[in-house]
């Protein structure tokens, strides 16, 4: 003879609040600033923002969406170079010139459209291969 059982039924998430949300957010900045070893200007520069956007989105915690594409595709090269390196020390590999890149930093040629290239040397850094 078999048993009736009752299906689970599980409580309901509680929303989180939005003032959390936006605590978040902004703690997701400032965290990968500080992590990273970044300033607001390198990082303003690697997101494709202004100076004031950014120092308005970690004040207030609202990410604009036109930013919410660029802080992802920076927190995966962050994470990759932080592989390869002590985090504390990307900020500065950004910002040094490096001679895989016709003497340009990091952070030029990603402003001029050589994202390719920087993540060329960053994969053989992970690797541990000479490029």
């Amino acid at each position: 003879m078999a048993t009736a059982t009752k299906p689970r039924i599980r409580p309901k998430r509680k929303p989180v609040p939005a003032h959390r949300q936006k605590q978040a957010t902004r703690n997701q900045l400032r965290d990968l600033r500080h992590r990273f070893s970044l300033s607001q200007a390198l990082l303003s520069r690697l997101l494709d923002v202004s100076l004031r956007t950014l120092s308005g989105a970690e004040s207030a915690g609202t990410v604009p969406p036109q930013m919410q594409r660029s802080v992802t595709q920076a927190v995966r090269l962050f994470g990759a170079l932080g592989e390869a390196m002590q985090p504390a020390f990307v900020g500065q590999w950004l910002d040094q010139p490096n001679e895989m890149l016709g003497n340009l930093k990091p952070v030029e040629a990603i402003e001029r459209g050589q994202i390719d290239l920087v993540w060329q040397i960053v994969e053989g850094l992970r690797s541990g291969s000479h490029l």
